[in-house]
């Protein structure tokens, strides 16, 4: 079972835009829980975590996957940041890797291209941390870093304005 952990910031209509792309997963079995961990302390992200059944953490953005991580109940989490919106079609490209690969993380990349050129250089020649898009093991979550360069999806996630 998927669990999405998504790093929350003062902005309820991001989260709303994330989490509304998230429903149609939840509805086919595949998405079992979510988990939002709010670092600001905004007023309104509690009640839209209620709202939607998703459990709710307040920890500093430092510590927000690692707690998270330890809130889901799921052995592979989606890591997202308030206002990632995975394009269609992205949970057969989650599928199909869990079912090659199990035993690699994987990338959702953002789809500008500055964006995603950002995350390449990021991941290729900086240290294997964690950051938005992945779908990684609970277990590299816990321990704050990536075995490995995760493999990039076709799938791809814009951000909400």
């Amino acid at each position: 079972m998927l669990t999405a952990v998504i790093r929350a910031d003062d902005s309820p209509r991001a989260l709303a835009a994330t989490l509304s792309v998230l429903i149609p997963a939840v509805a086919e079995g595949f998405l079992g829980h979510a988990v939002i961990v709010d670092a600001a302390g905004a007023s309104g992200i509690e009640s839209i975590a209620d709202t939607t059944g998703a459990s709710y953490l307040h920890a500093s953005p430092a510590e927000a996957w690692r707690q998270g991580a330890g809130a889901a109940r799921g052995d592979w989490l989606l890591l997202l940041d308030a206002g990632d919106v995975p394009q269609a079609h992205w949970t057969q490209a989650v599928q199909r890797h869990l079912l090659v690969a199990p035993e690699r993380a994987a990338l959702l990349p953002l789809r500008s291209a500055a964006g995603a050129l950002r995350e390449r250089a990021a991941i290729s020649f900086g240290a294997r941390r964690l950051r938005a898009g992945l779908v990684v093991p609970k277990s590299a979550v816990l321990v704050g870093r990536l075995g490995r360069a995760p493999q990039r999806l076709p799938a791809r996630r814009d951000r909400a304005s």
